[in-house]
């Protein structure tokens, strides 16, 4: 037993073994690691979709706060849609700035279709994040973003001509 290679070899066994349980270990963190990023990114992703949606759901509730009961004397007067003959588009794209009874239908289907997008749009992504984040085309995720801008430059309008 007091033989020298015998315990040579012992001890390389041993550090071989120590090597094989650390390179596990750092194997095993690194995937628990990877893990929890992805929870996160999850959580993330989903924690802007629900800031989306209440933003949604305020808007939907103040704008039904501004609408005037059926028996009140303040109602406007009905506005009156103009369309335009325009040449047929391979993609129909919604009028956002109209103001009418029926304001904020097209809004709210394009909110709830792209609220993924509109959701990172306004968490600041730029396009090709988004089109990497939500699998789409890089041009469908840009012209989601100009609907985006769009609805927003007519809420904005929108809210100025209430407030004054």
């Amino acid at each position: 037993m007091n033989h020298p290679d015998f315990w040579l070899s012992a001890s390389l066994a041993c550090n071989f073994l120590l090597v094989l349980l650390s390179a596990a270990s750092c194997l095993f963190l690194i995937r628990r690691l990877d893990q929890i990023v992805r929870a996160r990114a999850t959580a993330e992703q989903r924690l802007i979709q629900l800031a989306f949606d209440l933003r949604r759901l305020e808007q939907r509730i103040a704008h039904l706060d501004l609408r005037p009961t059926a028996g009140s004397a303040e109602a406007p007067a009905p506005t009156v849609l103009k369309h335009t003959e325009a040449a047929p588009s391979l993609i129909a794209v919604p009028d956002l700035s109209y103001q009418g009874e029926a304001e904020g239908d097209d809004a709210d289907n394009l909110a709830q279709k792209h609220g993924d997008v509109w959701a990172l749009v306004e968490a600041g992504r730029d396009p090709t994040e988004i089109a990497e984040a939500t699998g789409r085309p890089i041009g469908q995720v840009e012209l989601i973003v100009g609907l985006y801008r769009q609805y927003l430059a007519t809420r904005n309008v929108g809210d100025h001509a209430r407030a004054t």
